[in-house]
């Protein structure tokens, strides 16, 4: 079963909907391949997460820099993406809104790749694909 009939499964048994609870966990993602970041975003949400997506980075970055950003809790970004890749997007985040965590998703990132993202102050890596649980744990870890 793929990643994306998987997330669609279990955000079907769970018939999830956004709650519009304020003390949910909110995360932004931001990946230019629009099935993951749906599937993605199905995932987040069955497990209870309140998500805003962003297909494209330079979107992204300009959402660090509003006000709504305040609302979110953690950053979900793909490494390799046109125009911007995600080592620039965690440059805006440092810039913009250090205080939110922020995780590396990719499925060509080479070592030297998560060593740079980690140095420059991701506090994570996932590496694609990647399952249900270790996206739940992540999230469920950097959430305290």
């Amino acid at each position: 079963m793929s990643f994306v009939q998987t997330a669609r499964l279990i955000s079907q048994r769970m018939n999830t909907s956004p709650s519009g609870n304020s003390d949910s966990f909110r995360i932004v993602l931001i990946d230019d391949e629009p099935s993951v970041l749906h599937a993605l975003s199905l995932l987040l949400k069955a497990i209870g997460y309140e998500c805003i997506t962003f297909p494209k980075p330079a979107e992204a970055i300009a959402f660090f820099q509003t006000e709504e950003r305040k609302k979110y809790q953690l950053i979900l970004c793909d490494l390799r993406m046109p125009d911007f890749d995600g080592m620039a997007v965690l440059a805006a985040r440092t810039k913009h809104c250090p205080e939110l965590p922020f995780v590396l998703m990719s499925g060509h990132a080479t070592s030297s790749d998560v060593e740079e993202a980690l140095q420059h102050g991701a506090a994570g890596f996932l590496a694609k694909p990647f399952t249900p649980d270790q996206i739940h744990e992540i999230v469920a870890e950097l959430r305290g």
